[in-house]
């Protein structure tokens, strides 16, 4: 009879449980979108929250823009989003998995920070691509998902078959770019190979807001794209989401927009672009690129909620990495930039890993919050995948998001870590360099930093002579100790103050960094610097 019992209640359970429907999930990714220039967090920001480096970079420009002008604008660019802030949480202490785009992409995709696989710089991933079999994105499948990626890739190899093939046949660069070399990528790092049923991408670190010819449509090269690509990439996402709903699937979508990456000196459409109007063309043109996106978002909610799928559509938006805060070279990233931290992409200050990050779940989080505890990117997906149904794996550093919501007070993470370059390549930092940041970027050395409460200690390793205009003989490592709470513009260095911490937060990096490999290209004298035990690993060819 006990028996009985209990395989009723096993079957119940079991009915109960396929009777749950999982959630729809929606990630919107920017590339290089600062916490500054989220509207819910600039509507809070003063201009002398900002960093003073970057208003005084501002001020230098030739073609200046009012900054006050610009944060104002800023909190006008995303009224949806703010719309959506009022229904979910927002994440006051988010941080990418890396302050460059692609292995902050990778940390995504895996839910695991890409120094584990060796990848410090963009340069690596070209090289290694993904991890193969750890992106989440599989386990979606699993649980029944259909899987889409719409946007920037740039987490592989590109295909040189194909320029070799060309090549071979007599044809010249010109038409290896023309058959979409430049926006290929490999069988091993191709999205269809790592948990996508669908790809709309382009595998390059930019993509023209027109006329790209870098796109793929899966295996397909789709040559010129003439339309916006915020809306084209938009409508795309749209179809697929549709085309799940209508097979009664659960989907999940990941919308990774060129916005607002370089190229981005040219206009928005003028629906976007109506909306400014302040007598600065750098401002009017920045703010129309972000408003698109709103009015993007906003229209897959519409349809979601014509369809009666909002409700139970689990949807992150964020950013790869901090905000460049740079104005040239087709860069356009303006004040307010990365609010109230320091520094830029490409930086260990944290403006480079800092990002504004969002999430909303109708049917699952009943009221707004906001938190203000330590969380990641590569928290994404271990989320959707919990709200799947589905086990976490062991071996990765995501954590699920709804913990912390559900009891705001715990923390989720004990610490992160970050190894990497820190160079003045990828923002304003570039202006005061003897020689040109961009071209000689590989020569700034290397550096780390943790976080652990409300601490930051980093370490930026050996600066060579002739590279920066402050220190023209170069100068040694050195380490710095600062609380995000109190200077989160990190202008108060604790070390003397807290030795204690820095000790302890010093060990923990060090156990983390002795089970590190070696990179595949950043270089090894720099990445050498950052490890107790460089030896142990000889520096990787692929």
């Amino acid at each position: 009879m006990v028996r009985n019992w209990m395989l009723w209640v096993a079957c119940i359970s079991a009915v109960s449980l396929q009777a749950v429907p999982k959630p729809n999930v929606l990630v919107v990714m920017l590339d290089d979108f600062g916490t500054g220039h989220f509207a819910p967090v600039a509507r809070q920001l003063k201009l002398t929250e900002v960093d003073p480096a970057f208003l005084d970079y501002t001020a230098s420009l030739e073609e200046s823009y009012d900054p006050q002008v610009a944060l104002e604008a800023s909190r006008r660019a995303m009224p949806f989003m703010e719309t959506l802030a009022e229904q979910g949480v927002v994440f006051t202490r988010a941080f990418s998995a890396s302050s460059l785009c692609a292995p902050a992409r990778q940390g995504v995709l895996t839910g695991t920070s890409p120094t584990r696989w060796g990848a410090y710089r963009n340069i690596d991933i070209n090289v290694c691509g993904l991890p193969e079999g750890r992106c989440l994105a599989s386990g979606l499948q699993d649980q029944g998902y259909k899987t889409g990626f719409v946007g920037k890739w740039h987490v592989g190899s590109k295909d040189s078959e194909l320029r070799k093939k060309i090549l071979a046949e007599g044809g010249t660069e010109a038409e290896v770019n023309q058959a979409g070399y430049r926006g290929s990528v490999i069988e091993k790092d191709h999205p269809h190979n790592n948990g996508f049923d669908y790809a709309y991408f382009y595998n390059f670190y930019e993509c023209p807001f027109y006329n790209s010819e870098l796109i793929w449509d899966n295996r397909t090269f789709t040559g010129n794209r003439h339309g916006y690509n915020t809306d084209l990439f938009t409508d795309k996402a749209i179809d697929f989401m549709e085309q799940s709903l209508d097979e009664g699937k659960p989907f999940f979508m990941d919308l990774a927009l060129h916005a607002v990456h370089i190229p981005l000196d040219v206009d928005a459409p003028a629906e976007y672009a109506k909306r400014f109007d302040t007598g600065y063309t750098s401002i009017d043109q920045f703010y129309a690129h972000i408003y698109a996106v709103d009015r993007s978002i906003e229209r897959m909610v519409d349809m979601l909620k014509r369809r009666g799928a909002w409700e139970n559509t689990l949807l992150f938006f964020l950013s790869d990495n901090g905000a460049t805060c740079k104005v040239g070279d087709g860069d356009l990233s303006l004040v307010p930039g990365n609010g109230a931290h320091k520094g830029h992409k490409g930086q260990l200050f944290l403006g480079g890993t800092r990002i504004p990050m969002m999430m909303v779940w109708p049917e699952r989080i009943k009221r707004a919050a906001v938190i203000g505890q330590t969380v990641s990117s590569m928290d994404v997906l271990p989320t959707a995948l919990a709200a799947a149904g589905a086990r976490l794996p062991d071996n990765i550093d995501g954590k699920d998001l709804m913990q912390v919501v559900d009891n705001p007070e715990q923390p989720l993470h004990a610490r992160l870590f970050w190894t990497g370059i820190h160079a003045p390549a990828w923002g304003f930092s570039g202006k005061k360099t003897i020689v040109h940041a961009q071209q000689e970027r590989d020569r700034w050395p290397g550096g780390w930093a943790l976080v652990e409460g409300d601490y930051i200690l980093r370490y930026i390793g050996t600066l060579d002579p002739g590279l920066e205009q402050a220190f023209p003989e170069g100068r040694a490592a050195f380490f710095s100790l600062h609380n995000m709470k109190d200077d989160p513009l990190e202008q108060k260095d604790l070390m003397q103050a807290k030795p204690e911490v820095a000790e302890r937060m010093k060990a923990a990096y060090m156990k983390e960094a002795d089970t590190l490999p070696a990179p595949y290209r950043f270089r090894h004298e720099a990445w050498a610097e950052l490890v107790p035990n460089p030896g142990k690993h000889l520096p990787r060819q692929r």
